[in-house]
């Protein structure tokens, strides 16, 4: 299956009545300040509720295709060959049910058992994946203290997990559930500093070339916390809705195609090929942390316009990926000049031509890799100029 077919998929999956499909948000946006976008949501809720994230006035149902930059994986691309199997510099995650937000907490129920019946169809019959070779964690239950690790010290018996039951309906059995008592399971949130509701988190793992690959996320909230002196003391029952299920598209292209990389996906292979074709030293792994690095800061000045408009955080992750492009590109022994640059992002933008903005910013991507050039060259250590 290719990117564009899983994504046609996504996005004619069925859908929570009155979803709304919506376009995707900056990486750069305020949800995630200091860094880039990390998940599917919260850039419109901020603007939807102003920050109100635990007290809906109204409803909020919508459906999109994400990217998303998880800052931390780099590290694991550059120097991590064992676990670099499954990460991306950029990735996308895909709602498939909706991402249904609820004025009305009583519709709760329904809207659970209607999105995990609705997920669970389109992982096994749309996309064909084996329903034997799915494992679904969930949280066990416990004292918030405990299954926080101490992040919230307050103690507050929290139950098992809901609505297990409604994946045990799909026939899941018992074997493929993985009990689990930490915050990867317990949506224990308070997202920069703003008020938001808890929950619990089903992780959606396939067993894939005899490893559990996290190919999704089902998700719902139950809990809102009570605040004394700015710190949260206490959980109750939360009185809105909000239930959320989704894939990682290129994680799901690999279950699907039984790809032993994620950059087998043919939305990036071809880029790692042509880097492949121009230079000397035929590094895989090299031309892996180069073809990462040059798609993430494409996306990146795509959506910001300009290194000048960047935060002074994410300045500083910028500079450093663009660090990991002219390490790789010296151990791949290649020039990274505007001819080669363009060759490449032209590449990706034509692979990724349901993103128009790519194309459009490639000559402002090569001006800032040019100029990241000479901050490499001028500076040290991210601003401190070399004695």
């Amino acid at each position: 299956m290719t990117n564009i077919e899983l994504r046609k998929l996504v996005t004619e999956s069925v859908k929570y009545p009155g979803t709304k499909q919506i376009p995707k948000a900056s990486v750069c946006n305020e949800g995630f300040p200091g860094t880039f976008n990390l998940s599917f949501i919260e850039s419109e809720w901020l603007k939807e509720y102003g920050g109100q994230y635990i007290d809906f006035d109204h409803d909020y149902i919508v459906s999109k295709i994400q990217p998303c930059i998880r800052y931390q994986d780099w590290e694991t691309i550059k120097s991590d060959p064992v676990n670099r199997f499954r990460y991306l510099g950029v990735f996308e995650m895909a709602s498939v049910t909706g991402m249904v937000s609820l004025v009305d907490g009583s519709k709760t129920d329904e809207a659970v058992s209607f999105s995990i019946e609705n997920f669970y169809k389109f992982l096994t019959e749309t996309v064909g994946l084996s329903s034997e070779k799915l494992r679904i964690t969930y949280c066990r239950g416990g004292d918030v203290s405990h299954l926080t690790k101490g992040k919230y010290k307050f103690n507050k018996e929290v139950a098992e997990d809901f609505y297990i039951d409604e994946w045990k309906r799909m026939g899941i059995k018992e074997s493929q559930f993985i009990s689990d008592d930490t915050r990867d399971t317990l949506l224990a949130l308070r997202i920069y500093g703003l008020s938001t509701p808890w929950g619990y988190r089903n992780e959606i793992l396939y067993e894939h070339q005899g490893k559990l690959l996290d190919i999704g996320t089902f998700e719902y909230c139950k809990y809102r916390p009570i605040f004394k002196n700015d710190e949260i003391v206490d959980l109750e029952k939360w009185e809105h809705a909000c239930v959320v299920s989704a894939v990682g598209i290129e994680r799901l292209l690999m279950a699907i195609n039984g790809f032993a990389e994620i950059t087998d996906c043919d939305h990036i292979k071809p880029i790692k090929e042509a880097i492949l074709l121009e230079v000397k030293n035929k590094d895989e792994e090299q031309a892996i942390v180069l073809t990462e690095g040059l798609r993430t800061v494409h996306r990146i000045m795509s959506d910001c316009k300009g290194y000048e408009n960047l935060s002074r955080k994410r300045k500083e992750k910028i500079r450093k990926i663009s660090n990991g492009i002219f390490d790789s590109a010296k151990k791949l022994g290649i020039e990274i000049n505007d001819i080669f640059l363009k060759k490449i992002l032209t590449l990706n933008s034509k692979l990724q031509s349901y993103y128009p903005e790519l194309s459009d910013s490639i000559e402002l991507v090569c001006q800032e890799i040019n100029e990241s050039k000479k901050r490499i060259e001028q500076k040290t250590d991210y601003g401190r100029v070399k004695k």
